[in-house]
């Protein structure tokens, strides 16, 4: 029997709904582009966004961690990521490839992991794993925040920033995959002189 705690549940909620509403929202009410249902859609996903933050801290602070916790924790950030950039993909407010390299190398990662377990070894969470998370989420809030397509003159700014943001996230992405694959061949070469 699961014992449900307050983390577990923040979890669960993240994993049910986010992939479920987010998309439905995010495809219903961005077509039309206005400032403030876009703020609001963003407020909507940022609000998710903190579950994460909210159930890894309570967790800790409540002494609640546990494995299923653990496990369940990434796969509905996963979720929710990956439902958000298809649905923004498919309202035409990101470009197919970026969506493509983020969720790719998220699954380049996660194959790693994979065959790490395998050879009973693991590929343990780096910083630049979590800039990369940030850098994905703050770029995220903007594509749907972002109303330049009815701003004429000043789209330029948006889109401006817009630019930095996904630079930053794809370098982020990359480096972060660059980061953990140097490390699962180290400790590979380790596990094979042994």
């Amino acid at each position: 029997m699961i014992s449900l705690n307050i983390p577990l549940t923040l979890t669960l909620t993240r994993l049910a709904l986010s992939p479920i509403l987010l998309p439905i929202f995010l495809a219903l009410y961005l077509p039309a582009n206005n400032l403030l249902t876009n703020c609001m859609l963003a407020a909507f996903f940022l609000l998710f966004g903190l579950t994460d933050l909210l159930d890894g801290l309570l967790a800790r602070r409540l002494h609640q961690v546990t494995n299923l916790g653990k496990l369940l924790d990434p796969i509905a950030d996963k979720f929710m990521v990956y439902s958000t950039l298809i649905t923004l993909v498919y309202v035409q407010k990101l470009y197919f490839y970026w969506a493509i390299i983020i969720i790719g190398r998220e699954f380049f990662v996660m194959a790693l992991r994979e065959i790490a377990l395998f050879y009973r070894f693991t590929v343990s969470v780096a910083q630049i794993g979590k800039v990369k998370t940030a850098c994905q989420m703050i770029f995220i809030t903007w594509v749907i925040v972002n109303p330049a397509q009815k701003l004429g003159s000043q789209a330029l700014v948006w889109n401006g920033i817009e630019t930095i943001l996904l630079i930053c996230t794809l370098v982020f992405t990359i480096a972060s995959a660059v980061w953990y694959y140097h490390d699962f061949c180290n400790r590979f070469k380790q596990i094979e002189h042994h």
